[in-house]
């Protein structure tokens, strides 16, 4: 069986977004090159993946889509899964880039104009992805909510009053039934990006992920460290697996910093000396008390 003949296949079998699809299409015509024929032995794919000597995110990232691609072939096709033999790589574990609730601040004073404004607020209220602010229309902009179309399909998103105001705003300026416009015409998905780095550079932000999807971690973040929970986070960021969501609930150094603080239990230890204190001297304030009265009998 020939390996392209099999990529395509697989690639028109997929169901995904253009940017997943171009993701898969990327690494597995990689691999193809590699291997014209369709490897049925796992020592192939293996020489394959220890290739990627530099980041280990990338080869992981090598082996997700081979796994993917070989499930899909061997089911279709009836064949063994060569991927069964073969462990998944070492990813270590990444501190995900997110934003505090100063640099959000800071972030909103940054903009200055309308549109700017409404796309970090949105961002920030949200917590929707780039692409899904880009697609929205001025059909799917509601009272209370708005419309996104994203990975796993179309859901609806609740909004704050501030950020309903400024769409009736911006929306109204439109030429067209899209609400985000840029010199030459819609947005893209990479304008805002630029827009957002912009406004974080501005705002003294730093850090390796300056975009729009560093927003949204923060928003999955700091919605779990105000007391949401995961159910309904999981439906305002719509991911179809509560596992992604979980990726939230793992608290940055500030957060644990603070929780440290509340619940160490040096503090604890220092009550108990204080109670003790208390105690010491309410009981030689009471023989002292006792010996008085003594005396005056």
């Amino acid at each position: 069986m020939r390996t392209e003949a099999s990529v395509l296949e697989f690639l028109h079998s997929r169901d995904v977004s253009p940017a997943t699809l171009s993701w898969y299409k990327q690494k597995l015509t990689r691999f193809a090159s590699s291997y014209p024929e369709l490897p049925s032995d796992p020592v192939p794919i293996e020489t394959f993946l220890s290739t990627f000597t530099g980041k280990p995110w990338t080869k992981h990232a090598y082996f997700r889509a081979l796994r993917a691609f070989f499930r899909f072939i061997s089911k279709r096709h009836k064949l063994p899964n060569p991927m069964d033999d073969i462990l998944p790589p070492r990813r270590p574990k990444k501190v995900m880039p997110t934003l505090q609730a100063h640099e959000l601040m800071l972030l909103l004073a940054s903009a200055s104009t309308p549109r700017d404004r409404l796309i970090l607020t949105l961002l920030i209220d949200t917590g929707i992805r780039s692409t899904e602010v880009v697609n929205l229309r001025k059909q799917d902009i509601k009272r209370q909510t708005i419309i996104v179309n994203g990975k796993t399909g179309e859901h609806e998103v609740p909004m704050s009053e501030e950020t309903a105001r400024l769409f009736a705003v911006v929306a109204s300026q439109s030429p067209d039934q899209f609400v985000f416009h840029g010199l030459q015409g819609r947005m893209t998905r990479s304008g805002i990006y630029k827009v957002v780095k912009q406004h974080m550079e501005q705002a003294g932000i730093s850090g390796p992920k300056l975009g729009g999807h560093r927003i949204r971690h923060a928003f999955g973040k700091n919605y779990l460290v105000a007391g949401g929970d995961l159910r309904s986070l999981q439906k305002l960021m719509g991911h179809a697996n509560i596992q992604t969501t979980q990726q939230y609930a793992s608290l940055d150094m500030t957060d644990l910093t603070a929780k440290h603080h509340q619940f160490t239990p040096l503090k604890l230890a220092h009550a108990a000396a204080q109670g003790e204190l208390f105690k010491e001297e309410a009981l030689e304030e009471a023989e002292s008390l006792f010996r008085r009265n003594r005396g005056g009998e």
